[in-house]
């Protein structure tokens, strides 16, 4: 078996995710390209760049977000160019009100996952070292 896919996200043996950056590309694209109508007609009746975001990252960014810390840290550059010429050119068409890469949405879900995982009752915590204090 070459590749498996597990709760959306498609495993290669290798531990390649190629399959799984041009599976979420192409449901991305065509999302965005079943809404581009949608975007243009609601930009054209004056909607904010920043509700034209909220519109965009409900339906692409969030498709591409999905897992993003499984399988982001192990892309290659060629992958990390490819969904960034994806972001920009969803950039350059006005979807977004700033341009966002690869490394900056992992960074952000890196984030956000650690500041979950301070929380006593989250399911992580107890695997997190213990703090240190300072003498």
């Amino acid at each position: 078996m070459q590749s498996a896919k597990l709760l959306g996200v498609i495993f290669q043996s290798t531990f390649s995710f190629v399959d799984h950056v041009d599976y979420v590309l192409k449901i991305c694209s065509q999302r965005t390209c079943t809404c581009i109508y949608l975007l243009k007609q609601l930009r054209d009746q004056g909607l904010p760049l920043q509700k034209l975001h909220t519109v965009f990252q409900a339906i692409v960014l969030s498709r591409l977000m999905y897992a993003l810390l499984t399988w982001g840290p192990l892309l290659n550059v060629e992958l990390v160019h490819k969904i960034d010429g994806f972001l920009k050119r969803s950039f350059r068409y006005g979807f977004t009100n700033k341009l966002i890469t690869i490394q900056l949405l992992l960074h952000s879900a890196t984030e956000d996952m650690f500041c979950k995982m301070k929380s006593s009752n989250h399911c992580l915590h107890p695997l997190l070292p213990q703090d240190r204090t300072l003498n």
